[in-house]
């Protein structure tokens, strides 16, 4: 875990600690916009290694980029309310290559389902297959 203190002008400061794999919003050192998840930190250089997983710049997604930590901003905690959002956070886990975040959102996807939903998946002939974001599971 890192805290990072920012200080104002007026003297007020603001204290944020930010680990691992949570998620931002920060802007980098070109003046992007990126939204993403903390891979690594160097809490000596106050420096962050952000995955960009949205940004103004589409050349920048899918790709870490260097954030300083006093530009980093916590990314508000919105809870998943439907199977929808689940299986877009789950094409993110399979993007990212997190069998953990994995193995969690589909065990919250199946408790979710009602019992006797027609809408249940049916297992696959041939289980390769593309996902939303393109990359073949």
């Amino acid at each position: 875990m890192v805290t990072v203190i920012t200080k104002f002008l007026d003297g007020r400061c603001r204290k944020m600690k930010f680990e691992i794999s949570d998620w931002v919003q920060a802007k980098t050192r070109n003046g992007e916009f990126v939204h993403g998840f903390i891979e690594s930190m160097d809490s000596a250089k106050g420096i962050a290694k952000v995955f960009v997983v949205n940004s103004d710049n589409a050349e920048s997604i899918g790709k870490p980029t260097a954030v300083l930590g006093h530009w980093l901003r916590e990314m508000p905690v919105s809870p998943v309310e439907n199977a929808e959002q689940l299986k877009s956070l789950i094409d993110i886990a399979l993007s990212t290559r997190d069998e953990q975040w994995f193995n969690e959102l589909t065990h919250t996807l199946l408790s979710i389902s009602k019992p006797g939903d027609n809408n249940k998946t049916k297992p696959i002939a041939n289980p390769a297959y593309t996902n939303r974001l393109g990359y073949t599971v």
